[in-house]
């Protein structure tokens, strides 16, 4: 193989990558891996842009399966909040190592692949709508001869923005990622999103939670990403805000308008705001900013922002 890495699979965006079954003698395991993308920063790397490879195999070296989990059906309860009224079941031994292989045996579609520093955890979909695998292993390789193109999320736009949580222990800041999809990605829950969509992503509580939408204003994204936080865990940025308001004749993605300063009671009131070049430089927010007059939406207040629309 031209190429290879040992022991740095965080080199590595798994997902949407498919992987196969070649073999599992004793405690090594090999499969095959298409649609793996490589990190720009990877030693291997040298383009400049995170890159998608042909064809990769992967030998896990002192693989031990600790447990498979298979999927539960998730429903929405009338208050939009997600339950399982299915059993936890998580195998151990042989029945976990006859069931990963299987799904291997007919290739999986990874969502993640994450550690605690100690055991992997690897969410996928394949004859399981969605499972879960961790494991433990003692050192891998990957190698591969070519690359195929950019990486597919390099070449959809995406945005990297900080976004403030009103959390138990106070407001914090946290990373997020927003990607404009063209085409169809699968979702961290193993369901397929169709394109075009939007996903947001933020890591909370040492998990990478994601909200998916298809308004192109990443609204419904922002909703459905709230939805999977805490109850008590708040998005907190215009995008949420009883001032962040959409613009009348149409906005650019992520752009909303500020009237803290001002009352709106109707859509039309916002034309002069939105309009007026100087009113408009003023008032222009991108949709994570936040400032100290932050005020949660509600039905009570009026704010034309689609955002409270996608909770009904």
């Amino acid at each position: 193989m031209q190429y290879s890495s040992t022991n740095r699979l965080q080199d590595f965006e798994f997902h949407d990558s498919e992987l196969s079954f070649v073999s599992w003698e004793d405690t090594r395991l090999i499969v095959s891996a298409k649609y793996l993308n490589v990190h720009k920063d990877a030693a291997p790397n040298n383009s400049g842009t995170d890159m998608e490879i042909s064809e990769a195999r992967i030998t896990f070296y002192g693989f031990e399966l600790k447990e498979f989990e298979p999927g539960r059906t998730w429903k929405t309860d009338e208050n939009g909040q997600s339950y399982t009224d299915e059993p936890l079941i998580i195998h151990t031994d042989s029945i976990a190592r006859k069931m990963f292989e299987a799904e291997l045996r007919n290739s999986i579609t990874v969502i993640g692949i994450a550690s605690d520093n100690v055991v992997w955890e690897l969410g996928a979909c394949g004859i399981d709508p969605y499972f879960s695998a961790r494991f433990v292993f003692s050192d891998v390789d990957i190698e591969w001869n070519d690359y195929r193109k950019k990486a597919w999320y390099e070449l959809h736009k995406q945005y990297k923005k900080v976004v403030m949580l009103s959390t138990p222990s106070g407001e914090c800041k946290f990373d997020a990622h927003i990607i404009c999809h063209d085409e169809d990605v699968y979702s961290f829950g193993g369901d397929k999103v169709e394109g075009p969509s939007v996903s947001v992503g933020i890591k909370y509580g040492e998990k990478e939670l994601w909200g998916y939408g298809k308004d192109y204003l990443w609204m419904d994204a922002f909703a459905d990403l709230q939805k999977k936080l805490p109850d008590n865990v708040k998005i907190q940025c215009c995008l949420t805000c009883r001032y962040g308001n959409m613009c009348p004749v149409g906005n650019i993605p992520g752009e909303l308008f500020c009237t803290k300063d001002i009352m709106i009671t109707q859509k039309s009131d916002l034309f002069f705001y939105t309009e007026d070049e100087v009113e408009r430089a003023k008032r222009s927010r991108d949709c994570t900013d936040v400032c100290e007059k932050y005020q949660e939406q509600t039905k009570e207040y009026y704010t034309y922002n689609d955002y409270l629309y996608y909770f009904e």
